[in-house]
């Protein structure tokens, strides 16, 4: 039996870690609730009704439940003092049945015939229209506040030679629509659809209007959890993430973003954590971040740059990149797949970052790209079946490249290269100086398997097995100019002192490898490889399985 003075000495502590932690008030928003009212505590007998009153009456420290429905609004933070010695956290019922949407449903379509469409006064350009379930294409069109169209723009000079940041963007006019598609007419404030079949009841229309689905600046301490997102309007304006979070100390967990027309995340601050979120088909980039001590954990992102932005500017799964970068922060255990650009990408005076038990594959650009950044440690990943190079370090230094597996990658495995680039401000010096790749299994990559910039750069690479289904893979110091400059694997040993303890295996992909990856598999059976594991110490201990290249035929070594 409990006595009274345990049960006192207990609600004293209780009462006790309140006031250290400013506990607050739980707060509900259910809207399908017959008592739902947009007044009072919005407590669970009575819940709010909409979004918008709950996050005006948020105070840090409470805890907003949202309960299952269809919102379209958003989660904007007012300007309050938010605080991590007041924790405040919004969560919904679950990811499934909670979905927050960035578009409205569009009535009074004026038929012009022939299935096009007219709304009149529409007030500002959509990104995203959606007819019968289905994303209309968009023809013409504007970004980043006017971005092509608006002489003098602060991007219209990048990439001029490769179609602009914007390649793939559709020109067109109002007279010229084909089916499926929208136009947006900012002089006579029209915004007109075509359509393969008529605007009847029951085919709904929806645009983009909103441009955050959360928007939270200044904002420490603050939770998001257990939410489904979908559309929005953000790049009209803003270059921004639809979720975006100015802050420290903020978690955003378990959330599904998807079909956003931008950007889906963006974090800006330190102590930030991104964890075991999905996002999916953004226009241009999955997630990006700044600050130190971040957290990006346990994410699926994949299939973002739908809309064909240009990827050498900034595209794909995720950047960091600006404001002083990613420091001394995380990127472990994500599966950065089928993105349109590069995976996992640093740009620009990141450091101090570990990227490690990642998964990057089947992407359009690189696996791993760290540019112009420091003492990254890249490790345990799997790179394979990329577009370009499975991992790349351009005007990088001081790093570590360790145990990952980089197979079937379209260009070279792994390459660490210098191209003369300087920084204007000189703040940033961008030899790639120091560089270790070290206990690597690189295989079956198109081109060579390692390229290092220059013995005056002092990297290092040993201890590794490449494995190649031709007679040696082939390496080089700096980019291979002509085909003499790339080296067999005894001239690189010999000549490049690099690889002294590493191995090279003639061997064909294994079927069933290869079946995997023309699958399109995120997890083929790697265990397969591990026979040529044994091999390492062959070159050693038996030359004469060896040929005159270095290179170890199993078919000479006999069953093991």
């Amino acid at each position: 039996m409990v006595s009274g003075h345990f049960m006192r000495s207990l609600l004293m502590l209780m009462l006790m870690s309140c006031a250290a932690y400013a506990c607050g008030a739980s707060r509900h928003v259910a809207p399908r609730d017959p008592s739902a009212q947009d007044r009072g505590e919005g407590d669970s007998a009575r819940p709010y009704r909409t979004l918008a009153y709950a996050m005006q009456h948020l105070q840090p420290g409470d805890t907003l439940k949202i309960h299952a429905g269809i919102y379209r609004e958003a989660l904007i933070l007012p300007q309050r003092a938010w605080s991590i010695d007041k924790p405040t956290t919004i969560v919904g019922d679950s990811v499934n049945d909670v979905i927050i949407l960035g578009t409205d449903v569009v009535t009074g379509w004026i038929a012009q015939g022939d299935n096009l469409f007219i709304k009149r006064s529409w007030p500002q350009e959509p990104q995203e229209v959606v007819f019968d379930g289905k994303p209309l294409k968009q023809i013409g069109g504007t970004i980043f506040d006017g971005y092509p169209e608006r002489t003098g723009h602060a991007l219209a000079g990048l990439h001029v030679s490769q179609g602009g940041i914007w390649p793939t963007r559709t020109d067109g006019d109002r007279d010229h629509l084909p089916p499926g598609s929208f136009f947006y007419d900012a002089a006579r404030r029209e915004l007109l659809i075509k359509t393969d079949r008529p605007v009847l009841p029951g085919r709904a229309v929806e645009v983009s209007t909103r441009p955050y689905l959360v928007l939270g600046r200044h904002a420490d301490g603050i939770t998001i959890a257990n939410l489904r997102f979908r559309y929005a309007n953000t790049s009209t304006s803003s270059r921004q993430g639809a979720i975006t979070l100015a802050g420290n100390d903020n978690t955003l967990r378990n959330l599904v973003i998807e079909d956003m027309d931008g950007a889906g995340i963006e974090i800006d601050g330190d102590n930030n954590e991104i964890a075991h979120c999905t996002i999916t088909r953004s226009g241009y980039l999955g997630i990006k971040a700044r600050g130190k001590h971040n957290r990006i954990i346990g994410n699926r992102v994949s299939y973002n740059n739908t809309r064909g932005f240009n990827k050498w500017w900034e595209a794909g799964g995720m950047k960091f990149i600006g404001n002083g970068g990613l420091h001394d922060s995380i990127v472990a255990d994500n599966i950065v797949d089928h993105n349109h650009g590069d995976g996992i990408w640093f740009d620009w005076g990141n450091d101090a970052n570990r990227v490690e038990r990642n998964i990057a594959a089947y992407n359009e650009g690189f696996g791993i790209h760290y540019e112009a950044s420091t003492r990254a440690t890249i490790v345990d990943n799997r790179a394979f079946a990329n577009r370009q190079r499975g991992i790349y370090l351009l005007q990088s230094r001081d790093s570590v490249v360790a145990h990952n597996l980089v197979v079937a990658n379209g260009l070279e495995g792994i390459a660490i290269v210098d191209e003369k680039r300087e920084d204007p401000e000189g703040k940033l010096n961008l030899r790639p100086y120091n560089n270790v790749v070290r206990a690597n299994l690189i295989a079956w990559n198109k081109k060579s398997a390692l390229i290092l910039p220059g013995v005056q750069y002092h990297n290092l690479s040993d201890a590794n097995l490449f494995l190649q289904d031709q007679d040696s893979p082939y390496f080089s110091m700096g980019w291979p100019k002509f085909g003499e400059d790339r080296k067999t694997f005894a001239r690189w040993r010999r000549q490049e002192a690099q690889d002294r303890l590493s191995a090279a295996v003639s061997a064909p992909m294994d079927p069933e490898i290869k079946l995997a990856l023309a699958r399109e598999e995120l997890r083929p059976d790697w265990s397969r490889l591990k026979r040529f594991q044994a091999m390492l110490t062959v070159p050693e201990q038996k030359p004469d399985k060896v040929d005159s290249e270095g290179v170890v035929h199993p078919e000479k070594v006999g069953p093991r």
